[in-house]
């Protein structure tokens, strides 16, 4: 650490190239919430002593602060630390198969449980705690399972595996245009608020003025600058069905967001519904207060993933 409130890349250490200052890993988490997932990182430093097994690394994604973009140094053991998987190609699975599917930004275990006529697969996580449990995931969300033993993946990797590298070019956003932003205050479970691009301001964060949350005076409708990984085009129109149906994944209108959920129980009028939102609690909803789900993947929006 150089600075107070600063990060710097430690000098060489012995060891595995992965375990190098600088180099890209996935960790396990041990923590509730994240168990049964591998999430990129970066390696900062060794903790001292060298003969310390314990090393300070810094997330891509995870725990990053919404309102500073910063990402705090975590310390881990590293039996939680492995090489970071080589980008792999989309590739057909067996029923019954171990994989990862990529989900909330980590590589979470599980199996294919199915595959449908549209090519994607019924996915099935190991870890208790994600909720729901049964996922549809295309192929691009998923990659065959490995596990980093003694300095080797097992099973290894082929070279008529790898993929051929892209580059992705991160999402735009112009003055003036319709976003929704994503909510972290409340953790892992997402909302998402409709806005407009007031500007960018520089290192990936723009000045975004939501649409639907005021200031405490009233006055005004609430500004606010983020991170433009919490942000997201506006998904587009599609057709509400004249009556959902149980299991349904749907986004609910809640305290001036969309908020995950799944249709639980339809009313007798047909015009209400109970919905289990991804807060891991149950409300009811009219019908004009709901959405079909929608997810917003490599720059892509895709259909609603059925659970069962």
């Amino acid at each position: 650490m150089s600075q107070k409130g600063k990060c710097s890349i430690g000098v060489n250490i012995e060891g595995p190239p992965h375990l190098q200052p600088g180099s890209t890993v996935e960790i396990k988490p041990p923590e509730f919430g994240y168990q049964g997932a591998w999430y990129t990182a970066s390696i900062i430093q060794r903790k001292t002593p060298i003969s310390s097994k314990r090393f300070m690394v810094q997330f891509t994604h995870l725990f990053q602060d919404e309102k500073t973009g910063k990402r705090p140094v975590r310390m881990f053991s590293v039996s939680h630390i492995r090489p970071q998987l080589p980008p792999l190609r989309p590739r057909k699975f067996k029923q019954g198969e171990d994989a990862d599917a990529y989900h909330k930004n980590g590589w979470w275990e599980g199996v294919i449980l199915q595959e449908w006529n549209n090519g994607n697969y019924l996915f099935m996580f190991h870890s208790d705690n994600q909720w729901p449990k049964y996922v549809e995931f295309g192929v691009n969300q998923l990659r065959l399972h490995r596990t980093w033993f003694n300095g080797y993946w097992v099973p290894p990797v082929q070279e008529s595996e790898l993929a051929v590298e892209e580059v992705q070019r991160e999402q735009e956003y112009n003055e003036g245009d319709l976003v929704e932003v994503r909510n972290d205050e409340d953790g892992s479970n997402r909302s998402w608020f409709a806005a407009v691009i007031v500007k960018p301001v520089g290192n990936k964060r723009h000045l975004i003025q939501y649409m639907t949350l005021e200031t405490e005076d009233n006055t005004d409708f609430l500004e606010k600058e983020v991170d433009t990984s919490h942000i997201r085009p506006r998904p587009p129109d599609i057709v509400v069905p004249d009556q959902f149906v149980m299991l349904d994944q749907v986004d609910a209108f809640y305290k001036g967001g969309w908020w995950k959920g799944v249709i639980i129980k339809v009313l007798s009028d047909d015009s209400k519904y109970h919905v289990y939102l991804a807060t891991h609690e149950e409300m009811e909803f009219k019908h004009d207060e709901l959405r079909l789900h929608q997810d917003w993947i490599d720059g892509k929006w895709t259909k609603p993933s059925p659970v069962i």
